[in-house]
């Protein structure tokens, strides 16, 4: 487990009533929500890294090459569970 410590977040004081109104109504501690919004935070920006780097190689491979991988599935409808 790694050591925590402690740093100043500084917010308005707009931000800072938003938060502990969240709080209260989920039975959080104002740190807990906080911890919580900025690991939340942390994961979409890695994924969102992570579908640009996707997209970056994605452009790098040719149309024809996609088409011959895509040629090579069988079609099927899609899985009841993945219709909306």
């Amino acid at each position: 487990m790694s050591k925590q410590k402690g740093f100043l977040l500084r917010l308005s004081e707009d931000d800072r009533n938003r938060a502990r109104a969240i709080a209260a109504k989920t039975g959080y501690s104002e740190n807990r929500l906080y911890a919580e919004l900025i690991h939340d935070g942390l994961l979409i920006q890695e994924q969102i890294s992570y579908y640009a780097a996707l997209k970056n190689t994605g452009a790098t491979i040719p149309k024809e090459e996609v088409m011959e991988i895509l040629a090579k599935t069988p079609a099927s409808p899609p899985d009841p569970a993945d219709l909306l």
